[in-house]
């Protein structure tokens, strides 16, 4: 009996310290998506703290993989700052790794689907080819909208139609562009979209 009570108690301990564990490290995802945030409104300092924050919790939480998507997006804004082409390059390119690993390991998180979609709907088809990659996160995306409805907001849901619209478009499936902006247009109330899509087609 005296076991089995130890035993229970060590199991109880540890359940206390993964809950712990998980309220620092959400404390500390939190401060670095702050700063995340500041540095895509083009905060360059914030883009370098938040480096900084999110290779130590990456370092000290392994197994979390939206810490390590954050921190390629990071990624992704220094490449945007750096001056040099080849050095931008290279940031750019490590972050979309960490960001394929996130992918990978956790599939069907949104946050992480994000990122990684609205990063590749950015960088230039040209250099990077993932553009593909922009339109298989946001078909995830906009499926899962259909499927449990409320799960992003109605103003993402409409950016995301209109932007893989424009994915399509510069890789000139135009077809399945006009699929998805004459789907947006009965849906939105936007006049930005209606004068946008009507410009495109």
């Amino acid at each position: 009996m005296a076991n089995k009570s130890s035993m229970q108690e060590n199991e109880g301990s540890k359940q206390i310290l993964n809950e712990s564990n998980q309220a620092v490290f959400e404390r500390r995802l939190a401060e670095a998506i702050d700063l995340h945030n500041e540095g895509l409104g083009g905060d360059t300092k914030a883009v370098w703290k938040a480096d900084s924050k999110l290779e130590k919790l990456c370092k000290d939480f392994p197994d979390q993989p939206i810490a390590a998507a954050f921190h390629g997006s990071i990624m992704t804004l220094i490449a945007r700052d750096e001056s040099s082409p080849i050095t931008r390059f290279q940031w750019a390119s490590r972050g979309l790794k960490l960001l394929d690993e996130s992918v990978a390991s956790a599939p069907s998180d949104i946050r992480i689907r994000m990122l990684r979609g609205s990063i590749a709907y950015r960088l230039p088809e040209q250099f990077f080819h993932r553009t593909e990659t922009a339109i298989e996160d946001y078909l995830f995306l906009i499926d899962g909208e259909l499927r449990n409805p409320g799960s992003i907001s109605r103003d993402t849901y409409e950016k995301l139609i209109y932007e893989l619209g424009e994915a399509y478009h510069r890789i000139d499936r135009l077809q399945e562009a006009k699929i998805c902006w004459s789907r947006l247009l009965k849906q939105t109330t936007d006049p930005k979209y209606h004068d946008l899509i009507r410009q495109k087609m």
